[in-house]
C-alpha cells in the first residue's frame, strides 16, 4: 500500500482515490448534533481543543464553524491550520478572512515537512512538478468560479502556448495529479472544477503571469455565445 498525489503506474495497481472529508452544507442551518457528524467539523473541534482546551461549540458560532469546513473544502490541513487560529481568533473572524487564506493557513508543527507547515507551500510543492504546460492551463482554469466542462476549457484556455488538441491530454494529467475534481452524474457530461483554496492559489499565479485580462474577456465573450 502506497499513497501518492498521482497513481504510480505499475503493473497491478488498483487505484483508490481518497475524497476530501465531509463538510457541511451552509446553505441550511444545522444543530450541533448533526454538525459534529461531519468528518471535517470533528477534525477542527479536536485540533482547536488541543490548542485551546477551553474552546467550545455553541448555537452562536456554529454557523461560522460550518462555513469554515465548508470554503477550507474538508481539505485536512487547511483544517488543522484554521483550527490552530482559534487561540487569537474568534470562529466568525476566521470565517471573514478566509478569502486570504493562505496568510491564514501558516504555523503548523514544526516537526513536520516543510511543505505541511503552511498550505501555500503544500500547493507550491506539487505546482512546481508540473510541466510548464500544465501549470499554465491549471492557473487559466482558475478564472471558471463554477467549474467547467472540457469544450469550455479548450476554447478559454487555449493560444499559441497551448492548442485545443492539448487540452484534454493536461487536464487528465492535472486530474491525475489531484489538482483538479471530476464531477460527472449519471447520462450527463464530465464537469470539472477546482478546490475553492486551490483556485484562490491558481488565481494568484494567473494574475501575476498577466493573462488574467485576456483569459476573462475569453472567458466572458464564450458565455455570451453560448447563451445566444
Amino acid at each position: 500500500m502506497a499513497s501518492s498525489r498521482e497513481a504510480l503506474g505499475v503493473v497491478g495497481e488498483t487505484i483508490y482515490r481518497v475524497p476530501t472529508m465531509t463538510s457541511p452544507d451552509v446553505t441550511t442551518h444545522l444543530p450541533l448534533s448533526t454538525l459534529t457528524q461531519y468528518d471535517a467539523v470533528r477534525l477542527f473541534i479536536d485540533h482547536a481543543i488541543a490548542v485551546l482546551p477551553t474552546f467550545t461549540v455553541t448555537n452562536e458560532n456554529a454557523p461560522a464553524l460550518a462555513q469554515i469546513c465548508h470554503r477550507l473544502d474538508g481539505i485536512p490541513l487547511a483544517i488543522e491550520l484554521a483550527a490552530a487560529r482559534v487561540k487569537l481568533l474568534r470562529l466568525e473572524q476566521i470565517a471573514l478572512r478566509l478569502d486570504d487564506a493562505f496568510r491564514l493557513l501558516t504555523g503548523g508543527k514544526r516537526t513536520v515537512l516543510p511543505r505541511q507547515q503552511t498550505l501555500r507551500a503544500l500547493i507550491d510543492w506539487s505546482y512546481v512538478l508540473l510541466t510548464p504546460q500544465e501549470q499554465t492551463l491549471f492557473q487559466r482554469l482558475s478564472i471558471f468560479a463554477g467549474g467547467w466542462t472540457l469544450e469550455a476549457a479548450e476554447v478559454v484556455c487555449v493560444d499559441t502556448a497551448i492548442e485545443a488538441l492539448d487540452v484534454l491530454d493536461l487536464l487528465t494529467q492535472l486530474v491525475d495529479k489531484s489538482l483538479v475534481q471530476p464531477e460527472r452524474e449519471q447520462g450527463q457530461d464530465t464537469r470539472y472544477r477546482l478546490l475553492e483554496t486551490i483556485r484562490q492559489y491558481a488565481h494568484e499565479k494567473l494574475v501575476s503571469s498577466g493573462e488574467k485580462s485576456s483569459i476573462r474577456s475569453r472567458h466572458l465573450t464564450y458565455f455570451l455565445v453560448l447563451q445566444l
